[in-house]
């Protein structure tokens, strides 16, 4: 069985290792399936996983309803969740932003990264058209507009910022001027996206009746915190 993902640490790292692909991996493990794992850019993983009969999914995803093909959407099948992200606001610390709620947000530019989804109440509202943003093509790029003062907020997993201060120097220079607004936007599920075929949805199935065997015999945090403390 073969699935796409992407270079997303501390998540996935550009190898394709990283914790999601071990969880992912041990889980078909234990359903007795074997899977190979390509990293591509984003968009490329999720075209592929959509519409080529090579690739039965893709990982680590966000759920989306309007992309559920059994809740009346349009692209896949989801697993259930594996793992989380903490999805916040990245801000400068000497022109942080208010956020009292979402209607706060409609006067500042923000940095969201081409293809992602973010959470669902901002990003009907950024297809509204009621918040402007500049997007990115990953979440350096967004780091360095926040940095910057391109924009006044960015949205990204805490994990992965703190992934990136730590390991790359052009986000380690800025990172003592960043934080994230303390409040947090979402916390997302992680899952595998299966392609809505038959084979998709055997592969789903045989993942979801795993995962649930593999989470009770490790512990509740198996399926629950995949990302570093």
């Amino acid at each position: 069985m073969r699935l796409t993902t992407l270079e997303w640490p501390p998540y996935v790292i550009a190898d394709g290792s990283g914790p999601s692909t071990e969880m992912v991996t041990s889980v078909f493990q234990r359903a007795g399936l074997e899977i190979h794992t390509q990293v591509f850019p984003w968009n490329r993983a999720l075209l592929l996983a959509a519409s080529s009969p090579e690739w039965t999914g893709l990982y680590p995803e966000y759920y989306a309803v309007g992309e559920d093909a059994e809740a009346g959407g349009k692209r896949c099948i989801y697993s259930d969740p594996f793992g989380t992200s903490p999805v916040g606001l990245l801000q400068r610390k000497d022109d942080p932003i208010t956020f009292r709620s979402h209607a706060d947000l409609r006067a500042y530019v923000i940095s969201v990264v081409r293809g992602y989804q973010n959470e669902a109440r901002l990003d009907d509202m950024i297809s509204a058209g009621e918040i402007y943003v500049e997007l990115s093509e990953n979440d350096v790029q967004t780091i360095k507009m926040v940095a910057g003062r391109r924009v006044q907020a960015g949205v990204i997993d805490t994990n992965v910022f703190a992934y990136l201060a730590e390991r790359d120097p052009a986000i380690a220079a800025v990172s003592g001027d960043l934080e994230f607004h303390p409040r947090l936007l979402v916390t997302q599920n992680l899952h595998v996206c299966f392609q809505n075929s038959a084979e998709g949805r055997a592969a789903r199935d045989a993942f979801n009746a795993a995962l649930s065997h593999v989470s009770a015999g490790t512990g509740a945090g198996a399926a629950t915190g995949m990302g570093p403390n």
